[in-house]
């Protein structure tokens, strides 16, 4: 699991890492599922990038009972990663749409591991919904390769969108353990310094 999200998502890894193993553990295999889902939507041989996928899934379960995850988020994500198959053009209204499945319920799973309560859901919503946002700007070229066209050329208002969202979600922070708290400083510091590289 961990091989499959250092592979994967080199800027959020390095911040994973400073978490104790055992949540360390259970990022990895969320992440490992939501890869995996994600990966299968987009075509890729399983068998041969994921000959332990049922491994994945059993473990992503694991996880979600031990978390209690809620059925409207595994439901808005496997919608948002369908959505894939049918839709590549998207509007303002229709990419954060695909937010709410793509990262705002990951938000809230990721929440749930570190210790918050559901008062935090909303907080996770916005800081998950500032990450993708971003990562999005960031992978313009990318994905319009691939055929995608999550945001428009215009990466300005999107960047914006991820300021906005970013500084709504962190005042939510209390509701994370204080000792758990330095990753998500040094996720925030690695994807704005991403923003401000895009404005150079």
């Amino acid at each position: 699991m961990k091989e499959i999200m250092e592979e994967y998502s080199t800027t959020f890894f390095s911040c994973v890492t400073e978490w104790p193993s055992e949540i360390r553990n259970d990022i990895y295999k969320l992440y490992a599922y939501l890869r995996v889902v994600d990966e299968m939507v987009e075509g890729i041989d399983s068998d041969k990038d994921f000959k332990e996928w049922r491994v994945v899934i059993e473990q992503f379960h694991e996880v979600s009972d031990k978390y209690q995850f809620k059925g409207e988020w595994l439901e808005d994500f496997h919608h948002a990663m369908f959505t894939d198959l049918i839709k590549k053009e998207h509007t303002m209204v229709s990419m954060l749409e695909y937010c709410k499945g793509s990262s705002e319920s990951v938000g809230c799973m990721m929440a749930r591991i570190l210790g918050a309560s559901p008062e935090a859901d909303y907080y996770a919503r916005c800081l998950g919904r500032a990450y993708q946002i971003i990562n999005f700007v960031r992978d313009y070229k990318e994905d319009k390769d691939k055929g995608y066209s999550y945001i428009g050329r215009n990466h300005d208002i999107y960047v914006r969108l991820f300021r906005e969202n970013l500084e709504e979600g962190m005042k939510g922070i209390n509701h994370i353990p204080e000792e758990l708290r330095s990753p998500i400083f040094a996720a925030n510091k690695a994807y704005m310094e991403v923003a401000d590289n895009l404005k150079k």
